[in-house]
């Protein structure tokens, strides 16, 4: 708090778009100010109808002085639907911990309960100096903001959470990370992380400016503006409201034709739980009142769950959508290139490990030489620190029965935030495989951080849209940008149920982009005899689509006969031949051929035998 008096936290829930190019992320943030009694009497009534939701009030400091605005603030900040909450001002220099919670909770005691903030200790340096630093070691002071915390929560039942500054959030020691934070960052933005929290490896709140203006607090021109660092179910089980709070779990989402899901209800409530009311989109039975049911889906496609559950204190219900994928059959080949206005493409599917993730989207302003791709655009911009997050695109079945040896190829593009903080901000993107229907997955490709970065630069080769660790979010400037990338298939080899996974793994760091997923429908590298004296060299390869292929049979005699090159795509079409003499040398143009891995083919040109054959790769 930059105010050493009565401080409130009020915070606001919008919309806001954060990406540009014609692409807009709506991300939920929660927004706040702070205030003393500087600002005056509060109209809590317009501070509510401007879309205020809670708020923090100073109740005291040290061990001598309460608040005499903290009060009327609570109630009625609570009179006009403002979620409310209670903050000490600590004097470590002066006073024991023990002491200082003591008081605390003879004022504020009565307003630290289910429904209100958690408890908060504002652990400032001194108003007339010298800092903290100048008074206690890291341990010290470590220990004396643990014995405040432990008191508190003893007491209450409820952690209370640290409101400090960065340099002190640097200074104590890491047992504190335990404690929620709420960091001093004024002047910064609502959507850009602090830039240091210290021992903290997340955060709760943040202070980020001391100059917003809130209808209904007219005692200054200038209010100190906070953020939240959570959506609005993350609030909601902050600040333990809910007497009943409907949630379950299946064990597993994806699912073959003909499977039966469990389902295991995990709700909670104050009172007792008698009944539940179960709706299942697409499953039989349709509905149930079991508390833990079982269902069956037969029929291919994303349905819904719903749950009632009716408490001795209420009722609550939840409903999770697209929340079961039976899975479709789709049929090679796959040529995905994301130019439809429809996402998740059909018979694709989103799945997400907890239902208020957040997810692949489709980008509507770029792609590899189109203006469509999809996208991971919450690695970057937004204010929620999803590091460690792995949410899941989905493709539908595939039959390889007939296929041999091929290949899965896409373009990438992708440009860490920073890889040399700490933490570094990077992410990475895992490709796999299933033959039962999502059961069970096999990795197939693993990439992250410089290795999966396609610009050779982890900070300045894409345009910056909006700050994110001191960097902007990456947007490819040009084809150039991207990579093209393929793995081997050899191992579905005559499989006939196969799916692929396509999952971003977040830390945090910046936009990942996904673009021209393709799988051929038959064989293009399978060989038979090979003429092996004949000498076949291609260079450069890669190549911007210009290659040199130089065709020599060395010793080998075949009298007249010509030699036919043929080169294919991923899906087998012949895009190029050519008839060329032993001894030749032969130039392919592919310059007008989109980025990506094609096969050329050397035969003689009766067609029965097979000289070489290998990859070109056009960038």
């Amino acid at each position: 708090m930059k105010k050493q008096l009565l401080f409130i936290s009020a915070i606001a829930i919008f919309l806001f778009p954060f990406a540009k190019s014609g692409s807009e992320l709506h991300a939920q943030t929660i927004l706040g100010v702070d205030v003393s009694s500087y600002e005056g009497t509060i109209n809590w009534t317009k501070v509510k109808a401007s879309g205020i939701t809670f708020a923090f009030a100073k109740a005291t400091e040290g061990v001598g002085l309460t608040d005499s605005y903290f009060a009327g603030n609570e109630v009625n900040g609570n009179a006009a639907g403002v979620v409310m909450g209670a903050y000490h001002f600590a004097h470590p220099e002066n006073n024991t911990p023990v002491a200082e919670a003591n008081y605390f909770l003879s004022v504020a005691g009565s307003y630290i309960k289910a429904c209100h903030l958690p408890p908060v200790l504002d652990l400032e340096d001194p108003p007339s100096g010298p800092s903290l630093s100048a008074y206690f070691t890291a341990d010290s002071l470590t220990a004396w903001v643990q014995v405040w915390m432990t008191t508190v929560k003893t007491a209450t039942g409820i952690a209370p959470i640290i409101y400090i500054g960065p340099s002190n959030a640097s200074f104590v020691k890491s047992s504190l990370n335990t404690w929620g934070l709420w960091i001093d960052d004024y002047n910064s933005s609502a959507t850009a992380p602090p830039p240091n929290i210290g021992v903290w490896k997340t955060w709760n709140f943040k202070q980020y400016t001391w100059t917003a203006t809130i209808p209904g607090i007219s005692g200054t021109a200038n209010v100190d503006g906070d953020v939240f660092n959570g959506t609005t179910n993350q609030f909601n089980t902050l600040i333990a409201c809910n007497a009943v709070l409907a949630d379950f779990t299946s064990n597993v989402k994806s699912v073959c034709p003909g499977t039966s899901v469990s389902f295991t209800d995990k709700s909670t409530s104050t009172g007792t739980i008698s009944k539940w009311q179960w709706t299942f989109a697409g499953g039989t039975p349709d509905t149930s009142t079991a508390q833990n049911p079982t269902v069956v889906y037969n029929t291919p496609g994303t349905y819904s769950v719903k749950e009632v559950v009716t408490s001795s204190v209420g009722k609550d219900s939840i409903t999770y959508t697209t929340y079961i994928n039976v899975t479709a059959t789709g049929v090679l080949p796959l040529a995905e290139d994301f130019q439809s206005a429809t996402f998740p493409p059909t018979g694709w599917y989103l799945n997400l490990p907890s239902v208020n993730d957040s997810m692949w989207e489709l980008c509507k302003s770029t792609g590899y030489n189109s203006t469509q791709c999809m996208y991971f655009p919450a690695n970057c911009g937004q204010t929620v620190n999803i590091a460690g997050q792995r949410q899941q695109l989905y493709t539908p079945d595939y039959s390889f029965t007939g296929v041999t040896n091929a290949e899965l190829s896409f373009d990438v593009a992708y440009e860490p935030s920073n890889l040399t903080s700490t933490p570094k901000y990077s992410d990475t993107l895992a490709v796999y495989y299933s033959t039962d229907c999502g059961a069970t997955w096999t990795n197939i490709y693993l990439k992250g951080g410089a290795t999966l970065c396609t610009t050779g630069s982890t900070t300045s080769a894409g345009t910056d849209t909006a700050g994110s660790h001191g960097h902007g979010c990456f947007v490819p400037p040009s084809v150039s940008a991207w990579r093209r990338d393929s793995v081997s298939l050899a191992a579905l080899n005559g499989q006939t149920n196969v799916m692929f996974s396509f999952e971003s793994r977040s830390g945090w760091g910046n936009i990942l982009y996904l673009d021209n997923i393709n799988m051929p429908s038959k064989s293009t590298t399978s060989v038979q005899n090979i003429v092996n004296n004949y000498d076949v060299k291609v260079y450069p390869n890669p190549s911007n689509g210009k290659f040199t292929m130089l065709v020599d049979n060395g010793q080998l005699t075949m009298g007249n006969e010509k030699l036919q090159v043929a080169v294919y795509n991923m899906l087998g079409e012949q895009v190029y031949s050519e008839v060329s003499t032993v001894h030749s040398q032969l130039s392919i143009d592919l310059g007008t051929k989109a980025a990506g891995v094609y096969f050329y083919r050397v035969m003689t040109e009766s067609g029965n035998k097979l000289v070489a054959e290998g990859k070109l790769v056009v960038q």
